[in-house]
């Protein structure tokens, strides 16, 4: 099953990249004011929030008495994003989580972070469509919970019911969602669809043995 506990949210996940950071450029962790200004917050008490968020999934530890008291585990060097079904699915994204696991992928050199909050979840992908962009059936895509995207960025759209991972094309009024296999034909989409775009795909991992 999808642990919610070893998940984290993108301003979780910047937090503990800046910590990263800071310790291994300083050899000690930032203050909450300076964790403040670097992710845009005014009030220290939602940084304490984030990090006792941190402490309780594990990436964090709190040394008691201990000034700048923060202490990185572990867990710090990677993250867990929850890997939620398959697209194209023939269920809303909502009801297709369950019990696909995670993906654990490195916080170093690997997974970037965003200042945009928001969850990050992975889909394995089904069938053709996308296969001139790099993406192969078979693939997991790294998403962003977004309901907006700008024209070009390649989303996972919800139609009809059905997810899909398409390239989004807007020109003026009018949207389209665009394969990336010449086998396959664009998509018209209505401007006043409600709920299309379900997330934005900001990377991919691919296992060249089956089973994982």
């Amino acid at each position: 099953m999808v642990s919610r506990k070893t998940s984290l949210t993108l301003k979780q996940l910047q937090i503990l990249s800046f910590i990263r950071e800071e310790v291994a450029h300083s050899g000690r962790p930032p203050t909450y004011r300076d964790i403040a200004a670097h992710c845009g917050y005014e009030a220290v008490g939602t940084v304490q929030d984030h990090i006792r968020a941190l402490i309780q999934k594990g990436f964090l530890e709190k040394e008691a008495g201990v000034a700048r008291g923060i202490r990185l585990t572990h867990r710090s060097t990677s993250v867990d994003i929850p890997i939620l079904g398959v697209v194209p699915a023939g269920k809303p994204i909502e009801a297709i989580e369950s019990s696909l696991g995670t993906l654990s992928m490195p916080l170093q050199g690997g997974l970037r972070t965003s200042s945009t909050s928001g969850d990050l979840f992975a889909l394995r992908v089904t069938g053709d469509s996308m296969i001139e962009a790099g993406i192969f059936e078979g693939d997991l895509i790294i998403v962003r919970k977004q309901s907006t995207a700008n024209h070009g960025e390649i989303i996972v759209a919800m139609i009809d019911g059905e997810a899909t991972v398409k390239t989004l094309e807007r020109k003026g009024e009018r949207v389209r969602l665009l394969p990336a296999n010449a086998r396959y034909s664009p998509i018209e989409i209505s401007p006043e669809s409600e709920n299309l775009i379900q997330g934005k795909v900001i990377g991919l991992q691919r296992f060249y043995e089956s089973g994982f």
